[in-house]
């Protein structure tokens, strides 16, 4: 249930100090807290937030039968789950006078809404312990990251809060519900309401100590604690995370520290400087307590000052900006390595990216690359209209043309045919059938080539292309044929020898021995187990892995024969350790060159 107004603008923060630079973190929340203990924090450059438990209402219930539906006037920030450290002062507070628009919803959704009930003899209503629950609640989100709460104590006391449930045809009273001050917490461990100025500070963090010795003298406590127990191993033990900070005259703990992996917190007794209280304990205490809250703490910055500099610590240094320097340098090379084998490579992006004249002197590349000699960038010289081949090569079999397309879909039968007729041209000029003819195609080139259609030939098209003998072929086999060279799969001259080939062309490695199918994978691909037959294989050997038409090189890292390490196996099934992983269905080839 909501019991409380929305809010017209979000008070997050106090209005920037434009000459006073911020310390990022810790963020702090001031919930209560007095304004002048606000502006000092802001002025030493702290990140604050404000908020507030809400003003106890002076309410107009006069007589008996006479009562009031209210909304709690709390006001914490939107933002107070990303905050670290929240101040509150438990017994200060702001008492208003009742005006009925400020318990009116402006707006609301829904078939039901609901208020708090203020009934005679009632005239002074006390929002801040039902509010305690709800900054609780707010406190969950943060359970998991630590943060610190410093709270000034107020004597324990409880509130009774009256439900009304209003809908568009009556009211109704609810379970009357118990909420106490000290509610912002699961567990408080307050004892008796004392009041006094008697005390003695514990043995506890010593600088912490000292700084309550030096402002003892301007306290008093009005809530007592006891210090919680848990059994172990049948016997009650104090709780360790509880540290005692103040006793009273009777021994009596009127403040303490409970120090947690993530949500910590101080109570205090009521101080009378708690400007400066506060000033000191979070620039000079909190950060060597709360490390992690306080990341940017200053204090001992004198430290890093060359005069106070540790024995070694300035040959450290020296070799720290030295590694710096080579680690800058070396970076700096490989970012110019990184552009230059870019530029050297950018042949192979646009093999599958570009169309026109960009493709033609891509394939080029790729051509020279592959070591054919005389490859002319035919189109270019051609000053006739009629349309010719993209590229000629000279081949010791004969002529070698290309056409190549860059399209944004799939190649039509009329542009898969169209080189047949510059094939019957040249044959014609040379009076010779040495002709060998090739469609090039980067197809639907605007999408990730892994994505694209491949093949992205019709059965029709490729056995046109056998029946009219000349070959088809994609720009992303050619994209793919250079790693398969580079890794030594295949030859420059088997690659060669394929552009030849009548149909849909494949660059396969040749004489391979086929090894086997693996019948299981272990070890997420790194181990198969495999059956052969007068198949020799060694350790330390490369062989190939087939799949889905893709070829990659992998070593034998151990063979097992009856459950045995071995050197070389021929026959029966046997284990491979592999360098790399493999798939289900993976075939496996040796070379046998």
């Amino acid at each position: 249930m909501v019991f409380f107004r929305e809010k017209k603008t979000e008070a997050i923060n106090l209005k920037e100090k434009t000459k006073i630079k911020k310390i990022e973190r810790p963020r702090i929340c001031c919930i209560d807290t007095d304004k002048k203990i606000i502006s000092n924090l802001e002025n030493k450059g702290y990140n604050i937030s404000i908020g507030s438990l809400g003003s106890k209402i002076k309410v107009p219930n006069s007589s008996r039968r006479i009562n009031h539906l209210l909304l709690l006037n709390h006001d914490f920030p939107a933002n107070l789950h990303e905050l670290d450290i929240f101040i509150i002062d438990l017994d200060n507070f702001d008492t208003i006078d009742y005006y009925q628009e400020d318990h009116i919803r402006e707006m609301h959704t829904g078939k039901s809404s609901s208020s708090l009930l203020s009934s005679f003899p009632e005239t002074l209503f006390d929002p801040r312990p039902i509010a305690a629950s709800v900054l609780k609640n707010e406190f969950y989100k943060i359970s998991n990251r630590k943060h610190l709460v410093i709270a000034f104590s107020s004597p324990e006391y409880y509130v009774d809060y009256e439900p009304i449930e209003i809908t568009e045809g009556r009211s109704q009273r609810q379970n009357i519900r118990s909420h106490n001050i000290y509610s912002f917490r699961n567990y408080i461990p307050y004892k008796e309401k004392k009041y006094g100025k008697e005390i003695s500070i514990c043995k506890s963090i010593d600088e912490l100590q000292n700084l309550l010795e030096k402002y003892k003298t301007n306290l008093f406590y009005n809530q007592t604690f006891e210090h919680p127990e848990s059994r172990n191993d049948g016997k009650y033990e104090k709780n360790k995370n509880f540290i005692p900070l103040i006793k009273n005259i009777n021994g009596d703990i009127v403040s303490y520290l409970e120090v947690n992996k993530f949500n910590n917190l101080i109570i205090l007794p009521q101080i009378e400087d708690k400007t400066n209280f506060l000033t000191e304990f979070l620039s000079k205490i909190a950060p060597s307590i709360f490390p992690d809250l306080f990341p940017y703490s200053t204090t001992f910055n004198w430290k890093k000052q060359e005069e106070y500099w540790l024995p070694n610590f300035s040959k450290l240094i020296k070799n720290k900006k030295a590694i710096e320097k080579e680690f800058q340098d070396k970076l700096e090379k490989n970012e110019l390595d990184i552009i230059s084998n870019n530029q050297k490579f950018s042949f192979l992006h646009d093999l599958v990216t570009e169309t026109g004249d960009e493709l033609v002197k891509s394939v080029i590349k790729l051509l020279n690359w592959l070591e054919f000699k005389n490859v002319v960038d035919f189109d270019s010289t051609n000053s006739s209209k009629v349309l010719e081949e993209d590229i000629q090569v000279n081949i010791p079999e004969g002529l070698l043309i290309i056409e190549c397309k860059g399209i944004g879909g799939t190649s039509k039968d009329t542009d898969c045919n169209q080189i047949s007729k510059i094939k019957h041209r040249r044959c014609k000029q040379r009076n010779a059938f040495d002709v060998f003819a090739l469609y090039l195609v980067n197809h639907q080139r605007y999408l990730p080539p892994m994505m694209r259609q491949n093949p992205p030939f019709t059965e029709h098209q490729i056995q046109d292309a056998i029946n009219d003998e000349r070959g088809l072929l994609t720009t992303w086999q050619l994209f793919q044929l250079y790693e398969l060279v580079q890794s030594e799969i295949i030859s420059k001259e088997e690659a060669r020898k394929a552009f030849k080939n009548y149909g849909l062309i494949e660059f396969k490695p040749q004489k391979l021995t086929y090894i086997d199918e693996p019948l299981e994978l272990f070890n997420n691909g790194n181990i198969c187990i495999i059956n052969i037959k007068d198949c020799f294989l060694k350790i330390d050997e490369e062989i190939i892995v087939e799949k889905n038409g893709k070829y990659v090189k992998t070593k034998i890292l151990d063979i097992q024969l009856d459950g045995k390490s071995v050197k070389s196996a021929k026959e029966g099934e046997i284990g491979l350790k592999l360098s790399n992983p493999i798939k289900q269905k993976s075939k496996l080839w040796k070379n046998s060159k």
